[in-house]
C-alpha cells in the first residue's frame, strides 16, 4: 500500500532535515545517506578533465555515478566538476574511486571536502530529498486532493497524533482543506507553515488530548512534512502556470492562423465596387 512504501522514507527525510537545519554534524547511517537525482535533465561530472559520467545518486560523502567514456579503476585519485542541480555554480572536489562494476558504475568518495561545501551538499540533499518526496507523493496519490489527504494520513502515522489538518489557501475559491481526526479531545496543538513563491499558503496542523505530547523529534517531522507539502504546493503552482502558458501559445497560435486565413481570402475575393449613380 502507498501509506507503508512512503513512510520509511519520510521518516529519513525528517531526520535528515533535521540534521541540515541543526548543529554542524554529520549522520551516520551509510556514513553518508545517499540522494537520488531525478529531474528533467541528467546530472553530469567532469572527471581528470579526460573523462565524464553521469550522477546517480549524491551525498556529502561521494556520488554514485555511470561513467560515460573510460571505465573507471577502483583506488585512482579523481578531480571532479560539476553543477548541483538547479545550481549555475561549478564545484570542484577531490575524491577516489572506492568501487567499480561490470557495468561501468563506480562509487566515488571525496576527500579533502571544505566545512562549508560539506554544508551546503548536506542542505541540497535534504531540499532534494524533499522533492523527490513531493513528486511521489502526486505520482501515488494521483490528484493534488488525493495527495493532501494521503500526506495527513502519513502525517498522522509518523507523528502519531489524534489528529491532524493541512489547509491551504485556493485563490478565488474555498481553502482546501484535508484532516485525519480520531475524535479525541484536544488539549495541545502545533502547526508548522506551508509556502509557496516564499509566501505562507497554509499551514499543517497536529493535535492530541495530551499536554506535552510532542517532543523535539517529532517538531522536526512535523516540519519536514509542512516541507513536502510546500514542495507539492510550488510543483502545483508550476504545473498551473505551465498549463495557462501552453493554452495562451495555442491561443496565440490559432489567432495567427485566423488573421492567416483571413488574408488569404482577402487575396483571392476580388474587391468589389460599387458606383452610385443618382
Amino acid at each position: 500500500m502507498a501509506v507503508e512504501t512512503l513512510l520509511e522514507p519520510l521518516r529519513e527525510i525528517a531526520r535528515d532535515v533535521a540534521i541540515a537545519e541543526g548543529p554542524d554534524r554529520t549522520p551516520e547511517r551509510r556514513r553518508h545517506g545517499r540522494s537520488r537525482i531525478m529531474g528533467p535533465r541528467a546530472t553530469t561530472v567532469s572527471i581528470n578533465e579526460r573523462n565524464a559520467a553521469l550522477v546517480a545518486n549524491l551525498s556529502e560523502g561521494g556520488m554514485r555515478v555511470q561513467a560515460l567514456g573510460r571505465r573507471l579503476e577502483r583506488g585512482s585519485a579523481l578531480h571532479i566538476e560539476f553543477r548541483l542541480p538547479g545550481s549555475r555554480e561549478t564545484i570542484q572536489m577531490r575524491g577516489v574511486v572506492a568501487w567499480v562494476n561490470d557495468t561501468a558504475e563506480a562509487g566515488i568518495k571525496f576527500t579533502r571536502l571544505s566545512e562549508s561545501l560539506t554544508r551546503r551538499l548536506r542542505e541540497w540533499r535534504a531540499k532534494n530529498d524533499l522533492g523527490n518526496a513531493a513528486r511521489e507523493f502526486m505520482r501515488v496519490a494521483g490528484g493534488w486532493q488525493a495527495a493532501l489527504d494521503l500526506m495527513a494520513e502519513m502525517t498522522h502515522l509518523l507523528i502519531g497524533a489524534s489528529s491532524v489538518a493541512i489547509t491551504l489557501v485556493a485563490l478565488g475559491k474555498h481553502p482546501i482543506c484535508s484532516w485525519v481526526d480520531e475524535g479525541q479531545p484536544i488539549r495541545e496543538t502545533v502547526a508548522a507553515a506551508i509556502y509557496q513563491n516564499e509566501r505562507i499558503v497554509g499551514h499543517l496542523e497536529i493535535s492530541s488530548p495530551a499536554l506535552g505530547a510532542f517532543d523535539e523529534q517529532d517538531l522536526a517531522a512535523l516540519s519536514a512534512l509542512a516541507a513536502v507539502v510546500s514542495e507539492m504546493a510550488q510543483m502545483r503552482a508550476e504545473m498551473v502556470e505551465l498549463r495557462a502558458a501552453e493554452q495562451r501559445e495555442r491561443a496565440r497560435k490559432a489567432s495567427r492562423l485566423s488573421t492567416r486565413i483571413v488574408s488569404r481570402i482577402e487575396g483571392i475575393i476580388p474587391t468589389i465596387r460599387v458606383r452610385l449613380v443618382l
